[in-house]
């Protein structure tokens, strides 16, 4: 890890947004781009990060610098194939493959995935098929587009987007904890249903529980970084 070579941290305006200075020295990113945040808010978080930097800079624990470094140095030069991927989740989203059994998962997944599938229908007139079990069930072409065009072309929003539907394996709830129709908690809740299921019915698995709470926790940093936007 690097030593740290800055006493103060501050966040200046640009004409092009809002830049984090480390003294007199312009952030950058990991590629050496000039980092222009959208708003006062994100720069604020980033420099917030490398304030609370000890005597070495431990990039482990800067996670909102992760994401904006991701958007200018990788997003940013590929808008259009980012958002292609993320709207490719919606074609095998997890809402819509359902447990066969226990009936009491089959009841409780149908209770809280069903009213984010008509959240979908309505908000994005988006038509999904519902299938028991993992065989892969075809979805219509018209969804991936009309989820690109939901996802847009800008490129710190599609760095949060992209990076939950990898996360919960759904591109319905990263657009649901976007619009605010859904919490980090109920997102989190809902994309681990299963697992948390599981743990309710057999008890607690030390090592599983450490990964949740680990995986809960990203899920807020990505949220609280997305309403900075």
């Amino acid at each position: 890890m690097a030593k740290r070579f800055y006493k103060d941290v501050r966040v200046e305006a640009r004409d092009s947004g809002f830049v984090v200075l480390l003294d007199a020295h312009e952030l950058k990113s990991p590629a050496k781009k000039p980092l222009h945040l959208p708003t006062q808010k994100l720069a604020q978080m980033t420099a917030e990060e490398w304030q609370a930097q000890q005597d070495e800079i431990n990039p482990h624990t800067m996670p909102i610098m992760r994401l904006v470094s991701t958007a200018r140095d990788r997003v940013a030069e590929l808008p259009a194939e980012t958002a292609a991927a993320f709207a490719a989740y919606i074609m095998s989203d997890l809402l819509c493959y359902r447990a066969e059994h226990p009936d009491t998962l089959v009841q409780k997944q149908a209770e809280n995935w069903d009213p984010l599938l008509d959240w979908t229908k309505s908000r994005f007139d988006v038509s999904l098929t519902v299938t028991a079990g993992i065989l892969p069930v075809q979805q219509p072409e018209a969804n991936r587009q009309r989820f690109i065009t939901a996802a847009g072309d800008e490129p710190f929003r599609l760095t949060g987007l992209a990076h939950l539907a990898a996360l919960l394996g759904s591109a319905i709830l990263p657009m649901a904890l976007d619009e605010a129709h859904i919490s980090p908690r109920q997102a989190y809740e809902l994309g681990f249903l299963d697992d948390l299921h599981q743990m309710e019915e057999w008890g607690v698995d030390a090592e599983a529980q450490a990964r949740l709470d680990k995986i809960e926790l990203e899920i807020a940093t990505v949220a609280g970084y997305l309403s900075a936007l």
